[in-house]
């Protein structure tokens, strides 16, 4: 089972490096389509976890990661699928994410299943001698903690990115975008992609360019991803509940 990982690349000299950070996918590949449409052109695509769980297309969502090369690291959805394990969801959400961890196994195959399990939970990537340090939830705790959240007070981060070794890291797993700066680090927490829970539907994203972040999002349509949710095999509150976070952004 990975658990920490290392890669380094260096761009030629004078090329404007554009990178697309995304999080929180959960099994939502419209979504994902219109966020590459509102960025164009990327060079690397980092991925904080979650990409599958909660939503209808699975499969779809490894599928375009891994066809673009992407860097990501394994969420807590991610190894609740791939280990059949418990994902520590929210009270609230802990019957649906049961029931879809056990539904989006049997949508895998053998392959994709292989693909998650080896998704290490920490990972640094370099880029031209900067490094990007990815979790999904914190370097405290890298599946499970919810505390890297946009009202977290400096002395919790001193806790939270201890030892990190990194100038930026990139999380995810509070569906909150967040950019903030504090002491050496640059932390950025693109939003979910898939299924934000902040009251904006859009989908979110993160756009680092030559040194600069921004926090994205980009509305599309959810009529495709909403038919397919009211064909899964759940209860009818279950599939409400699952409208709400897509359609509306809340639970």
């Amino acid at each position: 089972m990975p658990i920490s990982s290392t890669n380094e690349v260096v761009s030629p000299a004078g090329l404007r490096v554009r990178i697309l950070i995304l999080s929180d996918i959960h099994a939502n590949p419209w979504a994902l389509r219109a966020i590459e449409k509102d960025v164009g052109r990327v060079d690397y695509v980092l991925c904080a976890g979650d990409v599958v769980n909660y939503g209808p297309e699975p499969g779809a969502c490894i599928a375009w990661l891994r066809e673009r090369g992407a860097i990501v690291v394994r969420g807590n959805h991610d190894h609740a699928v791939a280990f059949h394990g418990d994902p520590r969801a929210a009270p609230a959400k802990a019957p649906l994410a049961l029931a879809m961890r056990d539904w989006t196994r049997r949508q895998l195959s053998t392959d994709d299943l292989a693909w998650l399990a080896r998704l290490p939970v920490r990972l640094t990537w370099r880029l031209d001698g900067l490094d990007f340090s990815l979790v999904h939830a914190t370097p405290f705790d890298p599946l499970f903690d919810y505390h890297l959240t946009p009202q977290a007070d400096p002395e919790q981060l001193d806790v939270l990115l201890a030892g990190a070794p990194s100038d930026i890291i990139v999380a995810g797993h509070t569906h909150l975008p967040l950019l903030r700066s504090h002491r050496r680090f640059e932390i950025i927490n693109p939003g979910s992609a898939g299924q934000p829970l902040d009251g904006d539907f859009r989908a979110a994203y993160a756009l680092w360019e030559n040194g600069r972040t921004v926090l994205g999002r980009t509305a599309y349509d959810v009529s495709g991803i909403s038919q397919a949710i009211d064909a899964l095999p759940l209860r009818t509150a279950q599939r409400r509940q699952l409208q709400l976070a897509v359609c509306e952004g809340r639970l």
